[in-house]
């Protein structure tokens, strides 16, 4: 066991992690500690890519090995925040979420600035949008490598037999539903036990509800969230869960549980993110489809809810050698080369990834589907509030957002809860603002 091995077994055993380690020479002189969320089922589950591609990286680090470690997907965020208060932090770490949350790392000391990095390699497919998220007073402190988008997975066989189109409007949307419900087939398969599920459901109604400047004007501005936009999408949602959208009891059922009963052909649609992509293909007993959810209210722009589903970040403890050892090998995971195995093999795709390359690369049609949808609105696509509000709104969100869609808070209780929170957050500094 090594000495990085010794010093990380404790705050694991705390955080309930699984170890593994990579190829690692007994005579080697650095190690890179990563922690990452790359299981082989379930949420990002790119296992595969992971493992294969620090086979292909290690070479390029001139000796240096990397000893690798996998956290839950929604627990490594958890994970991190310990790991930062006993200031034991792994040398690289690739954790949601980043902006707001990013820049409270940042602010206490706890990771690297990565600029000289940046300039050192290049890394120019990670535009202006994206490096504002991952930077705190000027500098840059991570790299973002998973593009989030959120769409409506369908099943393409249950609207035929049916006789029912896609729908390319929501009142169309609207009507679908309907006529499933009318048919005894739930039209979304939702669950809401885990919470945060909630909160990216509610990201995509306040864009198709607000659109991308009035939501900016809440989020960076000084519009409040008791706005009549914000309403708009707070009642939306409401609506769906009084109108018997979802299946019975979906504030109890998991998020896992709520993806099998689409998978299972019980629902007709699900609506969620390109982060489960590879469990939803490899899942389903059909052909998978998808769309983008249209806009709610009329001006809005067609879009969809998007961000960076994690970044890498580098610790602030790491020696300077580590730090150089994990910017290269960040630099081989990033490459075009490598971009064509997290597609091919996991299923996400690296942001800065063009439609004509999933083209060209042995992509699922479902993943080229997803994302050249999604990717062909990048101007008025809009904000993941998990990555953009502080880590203290968030959690009232959650219960607020249980409390709204179970009917036991109107909209503007709930828009006035998170108003306070809000203040809170910025009299303490920590909003985020790109």
């Amino acid at each position: 066991m090594t000495l990085s091995t010794q010093r990380h077994l404790p705050l694991l055993l705390i955080a309930g992690i699984t170890a593994s380690i990579s190829i690692q020479p007994a005579a080697a002189q650095i190690v890179v500690t990563q922690w990452d969320q790359f299981a082989m089922a379930g949420i990002t589950a790119a296992g595969p890519a992971m493992d294969e591609l620090i086979g292909t990286c290690e070479p390029d680090l001139n000796g240096a090995t990397v000893l690798r470690t996998i956290a839950p997907s929604i627990g490594i965020r958890d994970s991190y925040r310990l790991a930062v208060s006993a200031n034991k932090t792994p040398d690289l770490a690739y954790t949601w979420p980043a902006a707001s949350v990013l820049a409270g790392y940042a602010r206490v000391g706890a990771l690297a600035p990565l600029d000289d990095y940046y300039e050192q390699y290049g890394w120019e497919g990670i535009n202006d949008f994206y490096r504002g998220r991952n930077s705190y007073e000027g500098a840059i402190y991570g790299v973002p490598m998973e593009q989030d988008l959120m769409g409506v997975y369908y099943n393409p066989a249950l609207f035929e037999e049916n006789g029912i189109a896609v729908p390319t409007t929501y009142a169309e949307f609207q009507a679908a539903v309907e006529a499933f419900k009318e048919k005894g087939i739930i039209p979304i398969a939702f669950g809401n036990r885990d919470r945060w599920p909630a909160t990216n459901t509610l990201s995509l109604l306040l864009g198709l509800s607000a659109g991308k400047a009035a939501e900016e004007a809440v989020l960076f501005g000084d519009t409040p969230w008791s706005n009549e936009q914000f309403k708009l999408a707070a009642e939306t949602f409401q609506s769906w869960a009084e109108n018997d959208y979802f299946p019975n009891g979906f504030n109890g059922i998991g998020y896992d549980e709520a993806n099998a009963l689409f998978l299972a052909g019980r629902a007709a649609m699900t609506i969620t993110g390109s982060w489960v992509l590879q469990d939803m293909a490899r899942g389903a007993s059909f052909d998978l489809g998808v769309f983008m959810l249209p806009p709610i209210a009329e001006g809005v722009a067609p879009g969809t809810m998007w961000g960076e589903g994690s970044q890498w970040q580098v610790s602030a403890n790491a020696s300077q050698d580590v730090k150089d050892a994990a910017a290269a090998y960040i630099n081989c995971l990033i490459s075009p080369a490598s971009r064509e195995v997290w597609v091919e093999k996991g299923y996400l795709v690296p942001i800065g990834t063009t439609p004509e390359e999933l083209e060209q690369w042995d992509a699922l049609p479902i993943v080229k589907s997803f994302y050249t949808q999604g990717l062909a609105t990048p101007d008025t696509n809009f904000y993941d509030l998990h990555t953009t509000l502080p880590e203290s709104v968030t959690q009232v969100l959650y219960a607020e957002l249980q409390r709204l869609v179970g009917g036991d808070a109107t909209a503007d209780e709930f828009l006035g809860a998170i108003d306070t929170a809000w203040q809170t957050a910025i009299e303490n500094g920590e909003r985020w603002v790109p």
